[in-house]
């Protein structure tokens, strides 16, 4: 069943066809069928506070909770939109009739307080007292209540490190009655963010069970390959992983391909101005929807262009306030599509949305069905929209319509015992308990900690305060005209991103950087008003310390990474052309991480080696997070024509993928793992596109610290296919 505006029309597709503007351009349509879920009859040890709040749960939720009740650990790997949140609040409530305690972790404060306003309705129901919201926002007397009153904590990781652990024995009486912890929206917490939490949690576990507590752990995630194995890594406990295939409606994917500019269809209109002439569309038809779109500026600039009332922008960087108006506005039908970042794809309650539309691949198929499953919830058919960009995974998707609902989901990756940030929590655990020798998850602190009879100890006075949790290393303050403080960075951002004379662009406004003051690490801001924008030109080196062949030909091991900004180039807004091409003298940043690496045959002239194993190395970068659940910028590359030191590896050309944090946290390993497939996927890439040298859609890279110089696309081909001939 179509929306009432959609009266008359058989279909999405056809309605939206209907419209000039996008005749003839939907190049991939497929009706998703809806699997609603069956009620089923519980009568287990949380029936009652189900009978009170006058639910009956579905089956699968009846399965989860009474393995629940049983007293297992679980992780739920159900699709958006199906229940997970009832499996863990029917058992929060019922231990908080006991007496007992639950922590519930939310990747962001939003997500806290959007459960924070349904488990307080649902205990007022059931008489329950002593539900708070504990994070940086909580005022300093909820603070002080939710210490000896709560029952029920919701907080994010980040103020579990900084504000509870360090002061665990104020929180004893709630440790030592704590029967669950809840971990929400697990597959968030992946990459160095999700090490660090795996590191937290330990500690958390830890202590409860110094208080007498043997929490139980209940998760809840997005379709990821590999969740209980993901809830494993984090938690060090063991997990049942329960699945589901619920879908309440039917939702209607359409792939909208930009308009072509050329005959050939090589150059196509800006995918911003598809999307905004599709909220424009949507608005006007009185349907509510999302546009989802991969950075900030991008969102004020899709909303800037569809120029109507109803379309307005949502995204990080507004005040709280800000955010809940527009999620009320679109709930109540005052706003119709709202244009947001990341910051709306996890379960913030907007109520039932006719459309979401997708502004490009996010980067993963988990993220992919998270968004477009904000959608569908009610009993209307739902419009689900992907207009690709000029993007290598955006082109695989588009020769590969189908993929979209074929590919099997990524694995999210984390590693507790990351030598860097590892020894960081072993610090902070032992201020708050010594530790014993048991407890030292890796060989990398143990010298760094002071031994006594037996017990480990820090020397540090406050190590909870060196830790980033959401970034690297020591940070860099930017600042404003006046001083004002607009926001953080970490020292490789503020080096690549910030550097003297860089166009700054933050919360959607240009800066220019007037200074960066290395020993206060700072960086002065100041509006910019200029016509151009500015690349980094970086040099950087990789040093092997040890490696070991995973699979044929494919070697992963324990690397160097040393990277120096060199200079900038400043380039016009619209033509890119260069203006001018600036040195620079900054700091260099080295740090150990974890490489990949393999060796193309030599079947071009020698010549055409660099340009073909750079042109190889951007792409395979480029569809990475096709089999792992990375971000692009989480990784990086750099290929040799000839590796001038010793390597556990045959030698000749190399090119290396290495994780871009220090330590590593398991991207290359994992990625190496299933090489043959991901070079396969590089390889119908390369020879899809319809570019000739290269293009943004499959070998131009937007991190290249040399402004894609010397690529060699045809080269980068025939290196591909050599390499994927022994693998067939």
């Amino acid at each position: 069943m179509l929306p009432e505006p959609l009266r008359g029309y058989s279909s999405y597709r056809e309605w939206l066809e209907a419209e000039e503007e996008f005749k003839g351009r939907v190049v991939f349509a497929r009706l998703l069928p809806k699997a609603p879920p069956r009620p089923a009859p519980y009568e287990g040890a949380f029936a009652g506070v189900l009978q009170a709040l006058g639910l009956t749960p579905y089956l699968h939720q009846q399965r989860a909770l009474k393995r629940v009740e049983a007293g297992a650990n679980v992780v739920l790997a159900y699709p958006t939109a199906a229940g997970k949140s009832l499996v863990y609040q029917a058992p929060v409530l019922q231990a908080a009739l006991e007496g007992a305690t639950s922590l519930l972790l939310f990747p962001t404060k939003a997500l806290a307080h959007d459960q924070l306003r349904r488990l307080r309705a649902m205990a007022q129901v059931l008489g329950v007292e002593g539900v708070f919201p504990y994070d940086g926002d909580t005022p300093s007397a909820t603070r002080r209540q939710a210490r000896e009153r709560g029952l029920v904590l919701l907080s994010n990781p980040d103020m579990l490190h900084y504000g509870l652990l360090p002061r665990h024995p104020d929180w004893a009486p709630f440790l030592a009655r704590l029967r669950y912890v809840v971990l929400d929206e697990l597959h968030a917490y992946r990459g160095v963010f999700g090490t660090h939490v795996a590191l937290i949690l330990r500690r958390l576990l830890r202590l409860a069970r110094h208080y007498g507590a043997s929490p139980q752990v209940l998760a809840a995630s997005a379709t990821i390959a590999n969740a209980r194995e993901h809830a494993e890594a984090l938690t060090g406990l063991p997990f049942e992983e329960l699945k589901a295939q619920v879908a309440r409606t039917e939702r209607e994917l359409l792939v909208l391909l930009p308009k072509p500019l050329d005959r050939r269809g090589e150059r196509r209109r800006s995918p911003l101005l598809e999307a905004a002439y599709l909220a424009r569309r949507l608005a006007e038809a009185g349907l509510k929807g999302l546009v989802f779109a991969g950075a900030r500026r991008s969102a004020e600039l899709i909303a800037r262009y569809a120029a109507h009332p109803l379309v307005r922008p949502y995204r990080a960087g507004y005040t709280a306030r800000e955010r809940r108006r527009l999620e009320a506005d679109l709930k109540e039908g005052r706003v119709r599509v709202l244009v947001s970042t990341s910051a709306l794809e996890l379960g913030v309650d907007i109520g039932e949305l006719d459309a979401v539309v997708l502004v490009g691949y996010p980067g993963s198929t988990a993220a992919f069905w998270q968004r477009a499953g904000r959608a569908g919830r009610g009993e209307r058919r739902a419009l689900l929209v992907y207009i690709p960009r000029e993007d290598p995974m955006d082109e695989y998707f588009l020769h590969r319509p189908a993929l979209l609902l074929e590919s099997p989901p990524e694995e999210a990756v984390a590693d507790p015992q990351n030598p860097v940030l590892c020894p960081l929590h072993l610090h902070a655990a032992a201020r708050e308990k010594p530790l014993l020798a048991e407890e030292l998850l890796c060989p990398e602190a143990r010298a760094t900690l002071k031994e006594r009879n037996g017990r480990f100890f820090t020397p540090k006075r406050n190590p909870h305060r060196e830790i980033t949790l959401r970034g690297l290393g020591a940070t860099f303050t930017l600042r404003g005209p006046d001083g004002e403080v607009l926001g953080y960075l970490d020292e490789r951002q503020a080096y690549w991103e910030a550097h003297p004379g860089a166009i700054y662009l933050h919360q959607g406004e240009s800066y220019l950087v007037r200074n960066v003051d290395l020993a206060r690490r700072e960086v002065w801001l100041l509006p910019a008003l200029e016509d151009y924008y500015t690349e980094p030109r970086a040099e950087t080196d990789l040093e092997v310390l040890s490696g070991e062949e995973v699979g044929p030909g494919v070697w992963v091991g324990r690397v160097v990474l040393r990277e120096k900004v060199v200079g900038y180039v400043k380039k016009r807004f619209y033509t890119g052309s260069v203006l001018e091409e600036v040195p620079l003298e900054m700091p260099e940043v080295s740090f150990p991480t974890e490489a990949l690496w393999f060796h193309p045959p030599e079947v071009v002239p020698a010549f055409q080696i660099p340009g073909g194993i750079h042109a190889l190395e951007h792409a395979m970068i480029g569809l990475l997070p096709l089999f792992v659940l990375a971000e692009r910028q989480d990784v990086g590359g750099i290929s040799y024509p000839f590796y001038p030191r010793p390597l556990p590896s045959p030698g000749g050309p190399t090119v290396f993928i290495y994780d871009g944090y220090p330590g590593g946290v398991g991207y290359a390993r994992r990625a190496a793992r299933r090489f043959p497939e991901w070079l396969k996927a590089t390889l119908d890439l390369l020879r899809s596109c319809p570019c000739e040298e290269g293009c943004p859609r499959c070998v131009l890279s937007p991190k290249c610290g040399n402004g894609n110089q010397y690529l060699d696309k045809k080269a980068a081909l025939a290196l591909a296919l050599a390499l994927a001939h022994p693998l067939d």
